[in-house]
């Protein structure tokens, strides 16, 4: 999958990102995520061997879209793309891991909290800039930002919940990251609750 079409597939999407550290927990929420009908998935490499549990959901998983985030290092996006991974993701400006995506045609979110650190992403070749974290800015700040710079997509992550998803998408957003709203405190024993935890951010995205 090359930029284009994974930034196509990606807008309007709700991208949940996996922290578990432990690889055969993490794959079952995924599955359990993707059959509660969000089919974009981020695999953090704060899960342990997570260019494994890529590897695996993308033939598992073959509907679904899975990308790697908290990508560090031009290493880690190697690792990851190697592995299947349609997209990569870093909490903040890596310029080697904006120069692999780029050499090699992959989609790419770097994260940022301000116009300045939006801008550079931007001339670094991020298809979509990650607005990180969500908990401490605003949906204000997407209208805010597009104002000047139209041409720049944004992408929160962290803060969306069920509350304001619905605020984001009409501020502006490109796409939604959630983390601890969906997984905190979900382990093998409460899959219910996780599949709640999706229907309700479903439900309120539309």
């Amino acid at each position: 999958m090359n930029k284009n079409q994974a930034k196509d597939i990606i807008k309007g999407k709700l991208i949940a990102v996996i922290r578990h550290e432990d690889l055969d927990t993490a794959k079952v929420i995924c599955h359990t995520i993707m059959e509660s009908g969000i089919d974009t998935l981020e695999i953090t490499f704060s899960v342990n061997h997570a260019e494994k549990l890529i590897s695996e959901l993308k033939k598992e998983l073959p509907e679904a879209i899975v990308g790697a985030g908290t990508v560090l290092s031009r290493k880690q996006a190697e690792l990851a793309v190697e592995n299947g991974a349609d997209f990569i993701v870093s909490p903040c400006i890596v310029e080697e891991v904006a120069e692999y995506c780029r050499e090699n045609d992959v989609f790419c979110s770097l994260g940022a909290a301000t116009p300045t650190e939006v801008f550079r992403a931007y001339k670094l070749g991020c298809d979509v800039v990650k607005l990180f974290p969500g908990d401490c800015l605003s949906p204000n700040m997407i209208k805010g930002i597009k104002a000047p710079m139209p041409f720049v997509e944004l992408m929160p992550t962290g803060g969306v919940d069920e509350t304001n998803v619905k605020t984001w998408f009409k501020s502006g957003a490109y796409a939604a990251g959630f983390g601890g709203y969906l997984t905190r405190g979900i382990d093998k024993t409460n899959l219910d609750l996780l599949r709640e935890r999706c229907e309700k951010l479903i439900a309120a995205s539309r």
